[in-house]
């Protein structure tokens, strides 16, 4: 995979694992925040 879309996905995957810790989440961003990171790491592999 070229530099280009990793390093990106890379951010969006930490980016997003740091929102999965909020507590305050509602159910509805914790499960879009869920799909973001599945997502991410899908296209990573």
């Amino acid at each position: 995979m070229s530099h280009e879309l990793r390093t990106p996905l890379n951010g969006i995957l930490g980016y997003a694992q740091i929102l999965q810790w909020d507590e305050d989440c509602t159910p509805t961003k914790k499960e879009g925040i869920d799909t973001i990171y599945q997502c991410s790491e899908h296209l990573l592999t």
